[in-house]
């Protein structure tokens, strides 16, 4: 199978996703995969890269081979954009044209939907639609987030399907016009994701020590994050617990901003900033902490969110406490996984209990690992979306 893999992003810029393990799976399944993005050029950049296509790429599985293609931009930020959805059109019917496409997984709306829709109708190339996100949700300027709803209403009716990763995500895309729709879960490599020992030479670069009581936030840090809302709730914690420490591992559009509110009250002794770190090094930064957090504010958009860091840190044994969305309640029901949920405003006394009684932490841990493996896995994940290729494909056909 000749499978095309479209998005808005920068592929090599962007953490570590479900875009790049099940494109590498896919490939390692024996099928040729291209993918298709939107360099980003930070301000503005000149690097070759960004035009060039990259052939037997891999981000997650060394023996892995993708080919990417590049999307043609004016490099300037902001622009990039707005010519790549000019650009897009002509250049995606190219390939799919050139590679013989048999089918194309789309997971993007904003910069390049309407012209992958247009050529694959064209053409007669079955298209499929990874619903995650509500993207006019994350737009705060009101005549963008109009504009993109719009845009929303307009393309999905005509994916031939839909998969989303959660029943509220797939309600929406039906709310959106979308006859089609299915789910399959995101997954977890747990070869990859481990329970690791201490990383000693982590801890002494980081200045941690082993009677520190560390808690860990990973990933984006944006305004839904709810990470600002906690951060300032540390010199509570920090009355019970003199040796708390937040490990930050990521970063994001208010990630100076949080290290504003670190500043201001105080506390930059006992918060450490990494920054994004390589996939793989997830379990490292994960072997130092003794407890996980996902602060996320619960709103429309947040609500039918199951987050995959949240996969990525149970098949560590880490245990995490997390706001009840209901996307992950969904996937994690809150008896049979490793998962601690709790209001926001609640997480420094649940912290502090929890930090207590380390006992129940290693047990939670463990019960998270079980459930992962036995649930969710990035192969179990593959397979259903190959399955899900060869019907479409057929289907068309038909």
């Amino acid at each position: 199978m000749n499978i095309l893999i479209i998005h808005e992003v920068d592929w090599l810029k962007k953490v570590t996703y479900e875009i790049h393990h099940l494109s590498e799976l896919f490939s390692l399944n024996g099928h040729n995969v291209f993918a298709v993005d939107v360099p980003d050029p930070g301000l503005l950049s000149i690097d070759k890269k960004n035009y060039q296509t990259l052939h037997n790429y891999h981000r997650v599985y060394p023996d892995a081979s993708i080919t990417l293609f590049r999307t043609p931009t004016i490099p300037i930020k902001g622009v990039n954009r707005i010519s790549a959805y000019h650009f897009s059109y002509r250049f995606i019917k190219k390939i799919l044209k050139n590679q013989k496409i048999d089918v194309v997984l789309l997971y993007s709306v904003v910069t390049n939907a309407k012209a992958t829709v247009k050529a694959c109708k064209e053409l007669n190339i079955p298209i499929i639609h990874r619903t995650f996100d509500i993207i006019h949700d994350l737009i705060r300027e009101n005549y963008l987030r109009n504009r993109v709803l719009s845009l929303e209403k307009l393309v999905y009716p005509q994916f031939d399907k839909v998969i989303s990763n959660t029943p509220y995500m797939k309600k929406w895309a039906i709310d959106m016009g979308s006859t089609n729709v299915d789910i399959i879960p995101q997954g977890v490599d747990p070869k990859i994701m481990k329970f690791l020992d201490t990383d000693k030479e982590l801890q002494n670069e980081l200045k941690l020590n082993d009677g520190d009581d560390v808690i860990m936030y990973l990933g984006s840090i944006e305004s839904f994050s709810g990470l600002d809302v906690f951060v300032k709730k540390i010199p509570y914690i920090l009355e019970k617990i003199s040796n708390f420490k937040l490990l930050v591992v990521g970063g994001g559009s208010h990630l100076e901003n949080i290290k504003q509110v670190v500043e201001k009250i105080g506390i930059k002794n006992c918060v450490i900033f990494t920054g994004f770190k390589p996939y793989t090094d997830v379990p490292r930064y994960c072997s130092l902490a003794k407890l996980c957090i996902n602060t996320f504010e619960i709103n429309d958009m947040t609500d039918r969110l199951s987050p995959v860091k949240v996969f990525d840190l149970q098949a560590c044994a880490i245990p995490s406490l997390v706001t009840p969305l209901r996307g992950l309640l969904h996937d994690f029901p809150e008896d049979e996984c490793g998962l601690i949920y709790s209001k926001i405003e609640e997480f420094p006394d649940k912290i502090i209990s929890l930090l207590e009684n380390k006992k129940k932490l290693k047990v939670k841990g463990e019960l998270g690992l079980k459930f992962i493996k036995e649930n969710f896995t990035w192969n179990k994940a593959a397979e259903k979306w190959i399955n899900e290729f060869e019907l479409i494909i057929q289907n068309i056909k038909n």
